[in-house]
């Protein structure tokens, strides 16, 4: 699957991943281990976020779009 892509927050923890060429939603995302601090920040078809799990912990994580699957994770 080829083309591009943006991603739109759905809810709290829910992002729809959307075809900008046709306007359609394709997947979603959902954040399951905390809040979102920035992002979604796409680039290509990667989409990264970083994200809150505590008081002072944070990390970043990278979907593959538009799949939505965890690529990789890195301490923020």
């Amino acid at each position: 699957m080829s083309g591009i892509y943006t991603v739109s927050q759905l809810s709290k923890q829910t992002y729809n991943i959307i075809d900008a060429e046709k306007g359609t939603i394709v997947n979603r995302l959902i954040l399951q281990d905390g809040e979102a601090l920035s992002g979604p920040i796409v680039v290509g078809d990667r989409c990264t976020f970083i994200v809150k799990t505590g008081p002072s912990q944070q990390f970043g994580v990278i979907y593959s779009l538009p799949k939505g699957t965890i690529i990789n994770k890195f301490p923020a």
